[in-house]
Order: C-alpha cells, then structure tokens, then sequence
C-alpha cells in the first residue's frame, strides 16, 4: 500500500500585510520543492491551502506555476477559521481532504504544516515503517544562533509533523469536527486536541525526537529574513 502527505498551506491570510504574503509565498515555494525532493517514492502528495480563492491571487510566478502541477484541495478563503484559531483552520483543512480524498489505497497519512523546511526524509521514513497507530513528537526549537527554546511540557503534542494510520487518522478529523466549536470558544490549541483525542483513545504510538524541519520564525521581530529567527527542531 502507498503512503500519503497532506500538506496544510495559507498563502495570503487576510490579516497579514501584504509583503509578509509576498514573502511567505516565497518561503512557501522553497519548502514545498523541498518536500517534493525529500518525499520517498512511496508518497502522494496533496496540498491543502485555505485563503485564496483563485490562482490569479498568487503574486510569486514559479509558485502558481508549481501549484498547477500538484493535486490541490482548495477549501477557500470564506472557510478560513483559520483567522481566529491557526490550528483548527488547518483541522477543517484535513476533514475536507480526507473526505475528497480516496484514502482506501493509503496505510499511513502525514500531517505536514507546508511552511517548513525538511532537511531530510527521516519522518518520512519512519511513517513507512510505523507499527503503531501514530507517530508523535514535542522536540525542543534550537534556533541559529545557538539559543534554545525548550517546548512546553504539558498535555500537547506538536502537529507541525505528525503521522498515524489511515483509519486513525480520519477519526482524528472526525473527533476534531466534534470539538471544534468548543476549541474555537476557549481558545484551545491543535496540539492540545491532539493530545487529547491520543489520550482519550488510547492511541499507541511511536516518538520522534527531532524532526529535522527549519521554521522561520519571523514572528519574532517582524523581519521575514533575518536569520537570527531561524530555528531547527
């Protein structure tokens, strides 16, 4: 059986001013040929994006031009709850791909936030041989110029990567759906809801220490391309 990477995009949100857009639709374009190059040749690859509405919206040339060459699920920016809860935007982003999606072909799917750099195929090498319902990870943020952001320790697990068999997987999306207007309400993250639905399901699964993914964190200061805001985990 084949393996599947969704991979969860917003290129122009509405809230952000329109150079950080141009520059994350730069910083988008380097990650996914990244991915695409990274990627085992067991995987399909679908991109899941949820602000623009028509291609023409996209600035960057080599990027629109990339994009017709993969298979897309379009959720639209009028579906963006994004907005208000990052995680659930991208949460409602996985519903609609898995229900438009023949999955059955699929043994694992990997959740993959697209605004990443993977600097290698590990994660996606241990999905090919993942014996339990999913693979996890909290890892610390060790940023370039040696600081080190320790994560938080509670009752989360990070979901910039993570990867379960297929079956668990769509009960994911399932149990997110369910919660999602009680998360929307208090403000609860995706790495709490999926600690949650882990915990409360009894989900065996594997752990990754590292993932090997470069974020620019510009966030931080504001300026899309200062490196000091660069960490890898």
């Amino acid at each position: 059986m084949r393996n599947l990477a969704l991979g969860f995009t917003s290129l122009r949100p509405s809230s952000l001013p329109e150079h950080v857009c141009d520059a994350r639709e730069d910083e988008y374009l380097i990650c996914l040929k990244q991915l695409k190059r990274v990627l085992p040749k067991s995987f399909d690859f679908i991109i899941c994006e949820n602000t623009i509405d028509d291609p023409q919206q996209i600035k960057n040339d080599e990027l629109r031009e990339f994009l017709a060459g993969e298979e897309l699920v379009a959720t639209g920016s009028e579906s963006n709850i994004g907005q208000s809860n990052k995680g659930m935007g991208e949460l409602l982003q996985l519903k609609t791909a898995l229900d438009e999606t023949d999955i059955d072909k699929y043994e694992n799917i990997c959740y993959v936030t697209a605004r990443r750099f993977y600097t290698c195929p590990y994660v996606f090498e241990r999905t090919e041989s993942l014996k339990k319902q999913a693979l996890l990870s909290n890892p610390d943020f060790v940023f370039l110029d040696g600081r080190v952001l320790e994560s938080y320790k509670g009752p989360l697990y990070n979901d910039m990567f993570f990867s379960m068999k297929t079956k668990s997987m769509v009960e994911y999306a399932e149990y997110s759906m369910n919660e999602l207007n009680n998360n929307l309400a208090n403000q609860i993250g995706s790495e709490y809801n999926l600690y949650n639905f882990v915990t409360k399901n009894k989900i065996d699964y594997e752990w990754v220490d590292w993932l090997g993914i470069i974020r620019n964190a510009w966030e931080i200061n504001g300026n899309t391309s200062d490196l000091s805001n660069f960490h890898i985990s």
